[in-house]
């Protein structure tokens, strides 16, 4: 049926006075002008990963064949590491 079992997508847990507050900041500088918005620094950061996001890393093998190579994972304290990017424009 393609159907296959998945993690949830994550998403921000927005409430309703967010979702007011985002409509109202929007409302209020939808009229700037390109000088007004020349003066506002954007910023995002993104995490990347070396090993698994979750930590779990899932197999499909048969009763006895928990060692064999193609079965096992190498691991590191809390999952390993990662690097945080930052960037402003």
């Amino acid at each position: 049926m393609g159907l296959w079992r998945r993690r949830p997508t994550r998403v921000p847990l927005l409430t309703k006075r967010h979702r007011q507050q985002r409509l109202q900041w929007a409302r209020e500088h939808r009229d700037w002008t390109m000088d007004e918005w020349k003066k506002v620094a954007w910023s995002d950061e993104s995490p990347f990963l070396i090993h698994h996001v979750d930590c779990r890393v899932r197999v499909r093998r048969l009763p006895g064949e928990q060692l064999l190579s193609s079965c096992t994972e190498g691991h590191s304290k809390a999952c390993g590491g990662g690097i945080m990017l930052c960037g402003t424009f």
